[in-house]
């Protein structure tokens, strides 16, 4: 009796979904892959979107062009098999195939985004070596469709044993260049390490989610008869790690400035906008200790905008830190700020010592004159006094450790 009830409410479940999905409708489990296939391309094209607009918009190098290649193949790829698995009638299951093959570009592709990340290279020919082993699996795949049925087993297992190998090599040489270059980066400037830490998690992230991939992709061809044909039921494994790197991208945009990301931002900050990573503006950096400075403090709250408005105008939009003397007490002379709320602003709302803070701008200074070329006709040393460094080994220092390269390797990008 159960099983005859059970039996009428499947029947009309099944009647009621066709009416709603007039296309051939399947089980549960398929129904659940298709879904996230969907939800994975469309959190992948809003990726896509905010990776475009700030490409667009500002001058983000090979970066995120790497990576934008890396999630237009895979946004690309879940969608036409989600719309495979919706719509049997339309035949998009061999567009799926082809995206699978396309998948060998992303191991490259990461690869040449790590090393931006650290480096910022210009596009460098030697570069499309790295595609031409993609090219040649993606031809073993193409052979397969082609082989005698004798020969179909061995080419499929090859070209498993191959790909799995050609990501592996990849995965290895990804971990050597971020443990060499980007998992034991540090600064003294808290600023830089704070974007060095943000980096640091999402290259873990990331290299994490690839080597679950790679297990995933193991597995299940392992588990398989047919190990060089992936079979779906396994596929929306790799949507959901997809999705988890799609998702961290919107939630922590700021992954998408890389290292040099100080100076990008004060590049793009025309308008009153403040430098969130340097200046405090809601509450203090250290609690106030007196009865005077809460009164300042007072005082102070209904101008902090403008005041660091102002500095930031002097900082970026004038020579003035090309002084090596200069002072709390000269700033307060030239934006005719009293020299005590000057010296409160520094104290209690900026995350930088006014020491750090004078050579982030002085560096900042120093990577317009390398851009435009100025060790073209000028020495390090000469640049160093021109910034307003009075010891060149201070400028060297706090060069490599707020840019991450050498003033060498900085003026080879332009």
């Amino acid at each position: 009796m159960v099983c005859i009830i059970v039996g009428n409410l499947q029947l009309d479940f099944y009647t009621i979904m066709m009416v709603f999905y007039p296309f051939p409708f399947k089980t549960f489990p398929f129904m659940f892959s298709t879904i996230i296939f969907f939800i994975t391309a469309a959190i992948g094209m809003l990726c896509i979107a905010l990776i475009y607009g700030k490409n667009k918009n500002q001058e983000y190098s090979l970066i995120n062009k790497y990576l934008l290649i890396i999630i237009t193949i895979n946004v690309l790829r879940f969608l036409f098999h989600g719309l495979s698995e919706a719509f049997t009638v339309i035949e998009f299951r061999k567009l799926g195939y082809i995206l699978d093959i396309s998948t060998g570009f992303v191991m490259p592709c990461y690869y040449l985004y790590l090393q931006n990340i650290v480096f910022e290279k210009k596009f460098e020919v030697s570069n499309l070596f790295h595609f031409i082993a993609p090219f040649l699996i993606g031809g073993l795949a193409i052979a397969i469709a082609y082989a005698s049925a004798d020969q179909v087993v061995l080419y499929r297992k090859l070209f498993f044993i191959i790909g799995m190998l050609f990501y592996l090599i990849y995965s290895v040489i990804a971990f050597l260049i971020l443990y060499k270059y980007v998992w034991n980066r540090s600064s003294d400037i808290n600023a830089i390490q704070k974007q060095n830490n943000l980096i640091k998690n999402w290259s873990l992230f990331v290299y994490v989610s690839f080597l679950l991939m790679f297990l995933i992709r193991a597995i299940s061809g392992m588990m398989s008869k047919n190990p060089g044909n992936f079979s779906n039921s396994h596929l929306w494994m790799l949507a959901l790690v997809w999705l988890g790197i799609f998702v961290k991208i919107i939630l922590t945009p700021k992954i998408l400035y890389g290292y040099n990301f100080l100076n990008k931002s004060i590049d793009e900050a025309t308008e009153m906008v403040v430098l969130s990573s340097v200046w405090v503006i809601k509450g203090t950096v250290i609690p106030i200790a007196s009865e005077k400075e809460r009164k300042l403090e007072e005082k102070i709250k209904s101008q902090l905008m403008i005041y660091l408005h102002q500095i930031e105008e002097m900082s970026f939009h004038t020579h003035a830190f090309r002084n090596p003397d200069l002072s709390i007490d000269d700033i307060g002379v030239a934006l005719n700020i009293p020299t005590s709320h000057i010296n409160f602003i520094f104290k209690y709302h900026c995350n930088e010592s006014f020491t750090d803070y004078k050579k982030i701008v002085r560096i900042h200074d120093a990577t317009k004159l390398l851009e435009g070329g100025y060790l073209n006709e000028h020495k390090v040393e000469t640049l160093s006094a021109k910034v307003g460094f009075s010891s060149y080994n201070t400028f060297i220092v706090a060069f490599k450790n707020i840019t991450g390269v050498t003033t060498q390797e900085y003026g080879r990008r332009f």
